[in-house]
């Protein structure tokens, strides 16, 4: 039974499953089978561009992410980094959106498991429901479980699911394609909505798909030699999956053809029609089964890392204390799981039966495409922030300081996830996607209400913000952590 126990695991995690984490999270099978073709439905034949920005974006955040995770290891992940660079106003905003990203990712990777065991085992889609609560209370007993059998049987998913796909790209590649390789797919010629916008706007779901490749970061207290190892995941999970994604969105668009866009972004299963079509129909069942296991474990990753930063606000009084109890056998943020776990419940119950669309594909299609605009929307703005607070972090911490890395390179982050925020909205797309600025706007908002009431009735509790570490560098903790405001007399820490 959960206890009052507060801490996590100690050093319970090594390099290769903090890597397994930040891989799983990324769910490359899923990605590549359900993503895509909503970016091709916009971007088209150019949808290997759309990914290839989306990709420069994430790894100029992940050079970001590097920089704070050489010097410090938290659960809080976002909302650490972002206390200890912009304040702890921006650091509760960076954990109220973050945490709020990553439960929305929830239900978009449970329904997405949902659809997916309704198609391979023919059942009629309307059951979508029944298979989501039996994965969702799968979901809670596998999250109160030792976090390092999750990410073993995480780790060897995520290899058989890429193994597959690997296979079909090399033999798409090989064959050329419906007309040949070439480089067309990495201009903006071949898009189905007026070359830029339609980028833009694809970027979106792009971006979803990278999504968790900085994920090592939520398990910094967790991971052995965390300083080291965090670094290491975040690096290898960015770069695997740009050069991953771009393979396979470059074999579906030659797969299709280049100038085949409609077809390319009108198949809901495009990557399983690929796979039919040059390998044979077993590796088309292969690539769902395989992305079907990478949605539910996805949904394992995502539910962790959303739990961890609940755990860390919690913990520090900022939300619920009880957020921040652990499981007293496994040490994991046992409350705060099993509230991921209900309210995602409860949002894809309203959004799958009450704004279902039959455009988007029925409810449990409606739900996954809701929850990753949603989710994404708000992730973006943290990354936006990430990316801003880093620039602030090395012009105080790094010697020697050079403006090339330690500002340009945080600042592409920004212009780029930019983009993706502005093509999200402009043109407005179709409902009830065209909700998810409203919503992400109002949750943005209340976030801004909660921070200034704690400032004014528990300012203790505010100035506790980002403080509680697993490791920190002692070259950064003599450093202050922000020039907002007076040093709090009780904390030693500049007031924000």
């Amino acid at each position: 039974m959960p206890g009052a126990n507060t801490r996590l695991a100690r050093g319970v995690l090594s390099s290769m499953d903090a890597i397994a984490v930040s891989v799983t999270v990324l769910a490359p099978g899923m990605a590549m089978l359900l993503n895509v073709p909503g970016v091709a439905a916009v971007a088209g034949g150019s949808t290997p561009l759309a990914f290839q920005l989306g990709g420069l974006a994430c790894l100029a955040l992940a050079y970001v992410v590097v920089g704070f995770a050489r010097r410090m290891a938290s659960a809080g992940y976002a909302y650490t980094y972002a206390s200890r660079s912009l304040g702890t106003s921006a650091g509760f905003m960076a954990g109220w959106l973050y945490a709020f990203g990553l439960i929305c990712f929830v239900p978009m990777t449970m329904a997405a498991v949902a659809s997916l065991a309704c198609d391979l085992l023919h059942v009629p889609p309307h059951w979508w429901f029944l298979f989501f609560l039996a994965g969702t209370l799968l979901l809670a007993v596998v999250s109160a479980a030792r976090v390092r059998v999750a990410t073993r049987l995480q780790l060897a998913v995520g290899i058989a699911t890429v193994a597959v796909i690997v296979v079909v790209d090399t033999v798409v590649v090989a064959k050329g394609g419906a007309g040949g390789n070439t480089l067309a797919p990495f201009t903006f010629d071949h898009t189905q909505r007026s070359g830029v916008s339609g980028i833009f706007y694809g970027i979106i779901l792009g971006v979803t798909s990278y999504i968790g490749f900085e994920t090592a970061a939520d398990f910094g207290e967790e991971t052995s030699r965390p300083r080291r190892s965090v670094p290491v995941a975040v690096i290898v999970s960015v770069v695997f999956a740009i050069v991953f994604y771009l393979w396979t969105t470059y074999s579906l668009s030659i797969g299709f053809g280049v100038n085949n866009g409609a077809a390319f972004g009108g198949d809901p299963f495009a990557l399983k029609t690929i796979a039919d079509r040059y390998v044979g129909a077993p590796f088309g069942t292969l690539v769902e089964v395989g992305a079907l296991l990478s949605a539910f474990f996805v949904c394992v990753g995502c539910s962790a890392a959303g739990s961890r930063t609940l755990y860390a606000m919690g913990r520090e009084g900022v939300l619920p204390r009880w957020l921040g109890a652990t499981h007293s056998r496994y040490r994991t943020p046992v409350n705060a799981a099993l509230t991921v776990a209900a309210v995602s419940v409860v949002l894809a119950a309203v959004v799958g039966f009450a704004f279902a669309s039959k455009a988007l594909g029925g409810p449990p299609d409606t739900v996954y495409f809701f929850f990753a605009t949603l989710g994404t929307l708000a992730v973006i703005v943290v990354y936006m922030g990430l990316c801003v607070g880093g620039a602030v972090f090395f012009r105080r911490t790094q010697r020697p300081y050079n403006v090339l890395p330690h500002l340009a390179v945080p600042a592409i982050g920004v212009l780029l996830f930019g983009a993706a925020l502005y093509g999200s909205v402009r043109p407005v797309p179709a409902h009830p996607l065209n909700l998810t600025p409203y919503v992400a706007l109002g949750w943005l908002v209340l976030g801004i209400v909660a921070v200034a009431v704690l400032r004014a009735r528990r300012p203790d509790a505010v100035g506790r913000i980002g403080s509680m570490l697993g490791e920190e560098d002692p070259l950064v903790a003599s450093t202050p952590d922000n020039t907002t405001g007076p040093p709090d007399p009780k904390h030693g820490r500049p007031s924000p």
